[in-house]
């Protein structure tokens, strides 16, 4: 005989009737029905659940794909930028060696010796390149290759820049060095007599010429042929007016025979600028100007001074 308490009844009263039906439902039936309704309402929304939750993944990882290959294309831009940099800094690399070399080479005047210094110049271009060639062979990292190259290329323009400076510098004495070596013409004219033993034209006596003598209109403009200082002005005896310059590193000039002088002892003067005018005063015969050119008070030929350059005053005077 069935117990019950093993029987739950449900009593249904329909809408707009009188009577009423009885439903008997086992309790086991019952448990059993609520937890399949429940087993498939956790499944419908565990599976609900899933599908958005991957939905929303998928989104996130083809965002993530999409912002790696930006940042893909972003490191490539660098790594071309960054190559790029390092052509421009191999080819400064290559000037500053050709520079370092004409200021510190003093026999650069046959080609073979211009030829080696440029080779000399390449290969430590070539030195350079290869070492950051290198880091893209040690390195597999993208990442990590970009990082070393800037850190490479950062020291080497730090590099650079303190050669360059050094360099600049040196530049800059041998542009004052210059500016105090007697290098153009005092004056445009015929040279009537070169440095060296000659016979006097009015004592006709063997006697060494200290400089050389060039023709000119009396009252030419004689200039001076280096940056100085005016050591002396005035009268000097068979000179006639004189006109003597200190330009420093050893270096005196003289221009004698002057018919007018333009300047005073003391004054600043500048490579070209005129400082008198020619004449024939002292022992002359004739309108000239005689100019001397001394080294540490010793008497050297003017000629190979005459119309040069900076680094042909580098190479064969200094």
């Amino acid at each position: 005989m069935e117990n019950n308490k093993d029987y739950l009844s449900l009593v249904l009263v329909p809408p707009g009737s009188k009577t009423s039906k009885a439903l008997r439902i086992k309790t086991r039936t019952l448990k059993i029905s609520i937890a399949v309704i429940l087993i498939i309402f956790i499944t419908l929304a565990t599976t609900i659940y899933i599908n958005l939750n991957s939905s929303v993944q998928k989104s996130k990882y083809k965002d993530l794909k999409i912002e790696n290959t930006i940042q893909k294309q972003k490191l490539q831009a660098q790594n071309e930028h960054l190559d790029s940099l390092q052509h421009e800094l191999r080819l400064l690399v290559e000037k500053e060696e050709e520079i370092q070399a004409i200021l510190g080479e003093t026999k650069m005047r046959s080609q073979r010796l211009k030829k080696k210094m440029r080779q000399t110049a390449k290969k430590k271009a070539d030195d350079f390149s290869k070492a950051y060639a290198n880091i893209t062979i040690q390195i597999p990292s993208q990442n990590e290759q970009v990082t070393e190259k800037v850190d490479f290329l950062v020291y080497a323009m730090d590099y650079s820049k303190k050669n360059l400076g050094r360099l600049l510098d040196k530049a800059q004495e041998f542009k004052l060095r210059f500016a105090s070596t007697p290098s153009i013409l005092p004056l445009y004219g015929r040279i009537l007599s070169k440095f060296g033993w000659r016979k006097h034209p009015i004592m006709g006596k063997q006697r060494m010429h200290k400089g050389i003598d060039i023709a000119a209109w009396a009252g030419a403009p004689i200039r001076s042929t280096a940056d100085g200082v005016i050591e002396y002005a005035g009268w000097s005896g068979s000179f006639g007016y004189v006109v003597v310059i200190d330009h420093s590193y050893g270096f005196r000039t003289i221009y004698a025979h002057c018919s007018q002088l333009l300047i005073k002892k003391g004054d600043p003067i500048k490579k070209g600028q005129v400082i008198a005018q020619v004449g024939t005063t002292g022992i002359s015969t004739g309108p000239h100007l005689h100019y001397e050119i001394r080294r540490w008070r010793q008497a050297v030929n003017p000629l190979p001074y005459i119309d040069i350059d900076m680094f042909t005053a580098s190479t064969q005077i200094w």
